[in-house]
Parts: C-alpha cells; sequence; structure tokens
C-alpha cells in the first residue's frame, strides 16, 4: 500500500475531499503522532522465527567450579506462538544449525519458513532484496524442505513475535 493508493479509496469514499497534495500533508502528520503498524495474520506451519538474545547467559560447570558463558537460542512459531529455548556456546553456524534442528524435532515438523536474523550463521551477505544466505545453512533447508526469509537489517518488527519472547524471556533485553 502506498500513498497514492490510500488516496484512491479516500477520494472515492469522500469525492469532495482533499486534493492528494493536501492529503500527503495530513498523512504524515497523522504518522508522526501515531506510528501506525500492521496487524500480521500467522497461518499454522508458515514461518518459524529464529534470533539469539543479545546478553549471554551462564552457567557453572558442578567439576570444575568454572563460570562458562553460553548465548541464548529462541524459536519461536507464528501461528500457535510454540517457543523453544536453547543454550548454545556460540553463535556459529554449527551451533546455530543444531539449535535451528533441535527446533523442528521440538516442534514435531517442519515450517514452510524460516525467518532468522541477518547473522553471520545464516546469511553471508545482507541485502534488502536479495541476502546471500550461508551455504551450510542453505544445505540444511534443502535437506528439511523448507525456505529461508531472512528479516531485513534493522528492523524487528519483521520477527516482532522473537524480539517480544526475548524481552520477557531476559528483561533488560535490546535488539541488536
Amino acid at each position: 500500500m502506498n500513498r497514492q493508493l490510500l488516496w484512491e479509496a479516500y477520494i472515492k469514499e469522500f469525492p469532495d475531499g482533499y486534493k492528494y497534495t493536501q492529503f500527503c500533508t495530513y498523512y504524515n502528520q497523522w504518522k508522526t503522532r501515531v506510528n501506525p503498524t500492521m496487524h500480521m495474520d500467522h497461518k499454522a506451519g508458515d514461518k518459524l522465527y529464529v534470533d539469539f538474545a543479545g546478553e549471554k547467559m551462564n552457567y557453572t560447570d558442578k567439576e570444575t567450579g568454572e563460570v562458562i558463558e553460553v548465548e541464548v537460542f529462541v524459536a519461536i512459531l507464528g501461528a500457535s506462538q510454540l517457543t523453544y529455548v536453547e543454550a548454545v556456546m556460540s553463535q556459529q553456524k554449527e551451533d546455530f544449525i543444531a539449535a535451528c534442528e533441535n527446533t523442528l524435532h521440538f516442534i514435531g515438523g517442519v515450517p514452510a519458513a524460516i525467518v532468522p536474523d541477518n547473522l553471520k550463521a545464516a546469511v553471508t551477505k545482507s541485502s534488502r532484496y536479495e541476502p546471500t544466505l550461508n551455504e551450510t545453512f542453505e544445505d540444511f533447508a534443502d535437506h528439511y524442505g523448507t525456505t529461508i526469509l531472512p528479516a531485513r537489517a534493522y528492523r524487528p518488527r519483521d520477527k516482532a513475535l522473537v524480539e517480544g519472547v526475548l524481552r520477557s524471556f531476559i528483561p533488560r533485553y535490546t535488539p541488536l
């Protein structure tokens, strides 16, 4: 939807309404006040949103007493909001893909698409229109018969469900 289409719909309903430029002026004023967002309807089995928390967690090894830091991997299904959380040693592709595979076993199926952040384990080159996927992650998707749809860079709303889980799971979490 763009402004031209919005104005055309408006003018159909109100034929004596504002002309296009005045409509755009009032629309911009309204937009600065309300910050509109689009409601997303999620279909069952459609998308799995995955991300890592910004902050690391840690545990203590019982035998050595060493404090070991771990990354927090979170995945959530769009429709049911079934959530999977796992502590992994790093955000490297091996740990990331293993966590994704564990998620698929946990949910008992494969979604039509996996929506990762633009981390190096998933995306080699970020692009607004055609991001380059990590070859190993692409092979993983081919093996499971799913698609990878990376979220746009610096657009946390593209994966708002997983960002919400991270905020509730880690109270001090702020997206990177």
